[in-house]
C-alpha cells in the first residue's frame, strides 16, 4: 500500500494541495494532527469544542477532508493538540464514508493494514492532553497485540522528539507502548524541528512528518 501521511499544516493552503495532489497516485492519506492553530486553545476547546479564534480553521479542516473524501479513497484524520475537541470531529464524521476522524484509542485497519490510534498528546496546555493512567491502559489493553502501525500526533520520547526538550521528566508518552509493540510503523508529528526525519529503531521505523508530506510503502 502506498500511503501519504502528512502532519501539522497548521492552515497551510500549500501542504494540503500538496497532499491532494500526491494522493492521486497513492492508496490511502493519513493525517497526524495540528491541522489547526487556535481551535484547541484552552478553555474554549474544553467548554465549545474549539476557541473561537479558530472557527475559520475548523471550516477549512472539514473542507480539506471533504476533498480528500470525494476522491474516494480511505483516509484517517488524527487530532493533534490544536485541533478541535471530540465533540466537534464526531460531527464531522456524520458527512464521510470512505475515511474518519479519530476520537478514541483503539484498533483499527485500513487497507488491510493494522492501525492502534491514540489521539492524545503529551500534555502541553492545548487539547487532547495524554495521561500517565490512559498510558497504563493502551497497555494492559493492546501491549501484546499485532500492530503494522502506532498512528499519534506526538512522538515518543527519545526519537524524533528533538532531544526530548519539550518533555519534562514526569511527561507522559508513549514510548512504553512502541516498545511493547514494535509496530512496524510509528506515524506522529508535532516536534516541527525533526518534521521529515525517519529513524529505525527496535525494529520500528518511526516517521515524524511535520510539516511535510511524506509517501511510504507499507
Amino acid at each position: 500500500m502506498k500511503l501519504i501521511v502528512g502532519s501539522d499544516y497548521h492552515g497551510s493552503a500549500v501542504l494540503q494541495e500538496e497532499a491532494l495532489q500526491q494522493l492521486i497516485t497513492a492508496d490511502s492519506y493519513i493525517n497526524c494532527g495540528d491541522f489547526c492553530t487556535w481551535a484547541g486553545a484552552q478553555p474554549g476547546a474544553r467548554d465549545h469544542g474549539y476557541d473561537s479564534r479558530g472557527a475559520q480553521e475548523v471550516q477549512s479542516l472539514h473542507q480539506f477532508l471533504t476533498r480528500i473524501e470525494q476522491m474516494g479513497k480511505p483516509w484517517l484524520f488524527l487530532p493533534g493538540n490544536h485541533d478541535p475537541a471530540a465533540a466537534v470531529l464526531q460531527e464531522m464524521n456524520q458527512d464521510f464514508e470512505h475515511g474518519q476522524a479519530i476520537t478514541a484509542s483503539g484498533l483499527m485497519w485500513l487497507c488491510g493494514v493494522r492501525l492502534l490510534v491514540v489521539p492524545w498528546t503529551p500534555p502541553c496546555g492545548w487539547s487532547w492532553p495524554l495521561t500517565r493512567d490512559h498510558v497504563r491502559e493502551l497497555l494492559a489493553d493492546y501491549g501484546t497485540s499485532t500492530t503494522d502501525i502506532l498512528l499519534t500526533h506526538a512522538p515518543p520520547k527519545g526519537i524524533l522528539d528533538e532531544d526530548g526538550k519539550w518533555y519534562h521528566r514526569k511527561t507522559p508518552t508513549l514510548r512504553p507502548l512502541a516498545d511493547a509493540l514494535r509496530p512496524r510503523f510509528f506515524l506522529c508529528g508535532h516536534m516541527h524541528l525533526d518534521g521529515g526525519k525517519t529513524v529505525v529503531d527496535n525494529g520500528t521505523t518511526f516517521v515524524n512528518a511535520a510539516l511535510h508530506n511524506m509517501a511510504l510503502e507499507v
